[in-house]
């Protein structure tokens, strides 16, 4: 998997490279624009808009080994799984980080929502994190949980975490730039000076345009990553079925009807600084598929990422490859070039053995308990890391009670046992 990381480190340099130019000739035009009354026939105000764009970049820099990680989680409402909560999920964290040779174990995160679906943030030990949700957890059996945590280990494996959250952060700056020119070119529609009148023309139309080009560059290596985690993730993995049928259940979630208003919750589905890091975007699925819609797609056809996985005959990149040339257009994820003169040896796929109908459905309802009984943990654990008391009466009853309630006992809604709060 090394020249995957490396050809992704090489595209997140490149691209990294162009937008930051593009923040700096930003902060370079608008104080050229904006300043020329005050320094006629000078570049004091360009060097300025220069100097201040230059800082704001170390400041992302900064910003973003430090702290992103944790912004990113606290947009999601996510809560650290701590101590031995949630051993299944654990255990296959675990099992994806010992396969693909990350050299750590991620941090588990949960996020309280029906909607199915997970991200990864971080680029090292210290800030990488997995995060789920607890309604993916209720509709995956083992297989299908362990598909989508290596396709998460392998954005952070093969460095994409790193690219989403430069260039998201950067992406941001530009686009609160290009919205601040150009309400700043209306307040000072009548102040303006005819000298500064090329530079506000070039501020306005960098404004308009660079947000689009950059969105459009930035989604479209997007797309190309989920590709590559999925690959990578059959080769963790050696089972693609686990990860298709993963993202089948995913993406043909249906709602309950008390699910509805939450699914328009930010939280949930709907927060563009996240829907570009799930593994699936809801509200792009929801769109009608027309050009415009596919050229700022953040993820491709999951359609397509399922009939590739379903039709690999083994579970390493270059039949990842062959079978999406075939699926996508015969366009090529990986240079053939490339594979060719690595001479990688399959992998073959993992298949489970053939099982009678009786054992079968004694297996489906075991499937079934055992969601039920993550669903539950899941729960559990997101209330007790959100400061939850949790009381067990002698009815067998588990009381759960929120941070928030302010008296000093309780009652069990079943027996009537009146217990303390400690």
């Amino acid at each position: 998997m090394w020249f995957i990381i490396e050809s992704n480190k090489r595209k997140t340099a490149i691209f990294l490279f162009f937008i930051t130019v593009f923040l700096l000739f930003f902060g370079a035009v608008l104080g050229f624009s904006f300043s020329t009354d005050l320094y006629e026939g000078t570049y004091y105000g360009t060097a300025i808009g220069a100097l201040i764009s230059l800082m704001c970049l170390i400041f992302i820099i900064f910003y973003v080994n430090a702290k992103s990680s944790e912004f990113f989680l606290n947009q999601a409402d996510a809560v650290k799984v701590c101590g031995d909560s949630m051993p299944v999920l654990r255990n296959v964290v675990e099992e994806m980080a010992i396969s693909s040779a990350l050299g750590f174990v991620p941090k588990i995160y949960l996020i309280e929502s029906p909607v199915p679906n997970a991200f990864a943030v971080g680029i090292n030990e210290k800030n990488s994190a997995v995060a789920v949700t607890t309604g993916l957890l209720s509709i995956l059996n083992r297989d299908e949980l362990q598909g989508v945590i290596a396709h998460e280990i392998s954005h952070i494996k093969n460095k994409d975490t790193l690219y989403l959250m430069y260039s998201g952060v950067i992406l941001g700056v530009i686009i609160a730039v290009s919205d601040f020119i150009i309400r700043a070119f209306l307040r000072s529609s009548s102040r303006r000076s005819k000298g500064a009148g090329l530079g506000i023309f070039i501020a306005v139309i960098l404004a308009l345009l660079s947000p689009v080009i950059v969105r459009i560059l930035y989604f479209t290596i997007s797309r190309k990553r989920e590709f590559l985690a999925d690959a990578c993730a059959c080769q963790y993995t050696r089972y693609p079925t686990g990860l298709a049928s993963a993202l089948y259940k995913i993406s043909r979630y249906e709602p309950a009807m008390t699910d509805k208003e939450f699914i328009m919750d930010e939280k949930a589905a709907s927060n563009k600084l996240l829907n570009v890091m799930y593994i699936h975007n809801f509200i792009q699925a929801n769109k009608p598929k027309t050009f415009l819609s596919g050229l700022f797609a953040t993820h491709p056809s999951i359609d397509d990422r399922i009939n590739i996985l379903k039709s690999m005959g083994a579970a390493d990149i270059e039949e990842y490859a062959k079978r999406f040339s075939i699926v996508v257009a015969n366009k090529n994820i990986i240079s053939r070039n490339k594979l060719a003169s690595l001479n990688l040896a399959p992998i073959p796929v993992v298949v489970p053995a053939v099982v009678s109908m009786s054992v079968e459905e004694e297996q489906n309802q075991k499937i079934k308990e055992e969601r039920k009984t993550r669903q539950r943990e899941a729960k559990d654990a997101y209330k007790q890391a959100k400061n939850y008391k949790i009381i067990k009466c002698d009815c067998e009853t588990i009381l759960k009670i929120p941070p928030e309630y302010n008296r000093s006992t309780v009652i069990c809604p079943h027996c009537k046992q009146v217990h303390e709060i400690k």
